[in-house]
């Protein structure tokens, strides 16, 4: 029996209790996650893996902008979503205490989007969200060594402003 059927009545109960699709969605998900959880808990000798898919893999500020983003561009170039610093960029050196040092630096970061050729998928251009959070300290020197690593490789970056409406 499909997984979506085996909860038809969990979710009439879940609609005439006034939650939207949506919502009984939800619900009904998260109950067919921690039941494939517990059956996978049940095998000998596993080996563990505690992952689960993000809820939140782009803000509410970021899907809208995707989208505004991908219209505008839609002729000439891919939107890809959080790009990681380390996939897009490389250390070129023989130095390897230095290699080591300058990937770190990069490590664990992402540019918002990333504007890549349809055909080659070559970068063409970053793309930052700076929201109220960039006005932190600690943003604005991430933000300033993000600028500079984007010079120095002579790939643009355009840092876009944003403010929930």
């Amino acid at each position: 029996m499909p997984t979506q059927e085996k909860f038809t009545l969990l979710r009439k109960i879940l609609q005439t209790l006034g939650l939207s699709k949506d919502e009984v969605d939800d619900i009904v998900d998260r109950i067919i996650d921690w039941l494939t959880i517990k059956e996978i808990e049940k095998i000998p000798g596993k080996k563990e893996y505690p992952y689960l898919i993000r809820d939140d893999f782009l803000s509410a500020a970021e899907i809208s902008f995707y989208h505004v983003l991908r219209s505008a561009v839609a002729e000439w170039a891919m939107v890809c979503p959080k790009i990681p610093l380390g996939d897009l960029f490389y250390v070129k050196s023989s130095d390897n205490s230095k290699y080591r040092t300058y990937t770190n630096k990069i490590d664990r970061k992402h540019v918002d989007f990333l504007l890549c050729d349809p055909k080659t998928m070559r970068p063409i251009m970053g793309v930052e969200l700076d929201d109220k959070s960039h006005l932190r300290q600690d943003r604005q020197e991430r933000d300033e060594f993000v600028k500079n690593l984007f010079l120095a490789a002579k790939l643009p970056l355009a840092r876009i402003p944003v403010k929930y409406s």
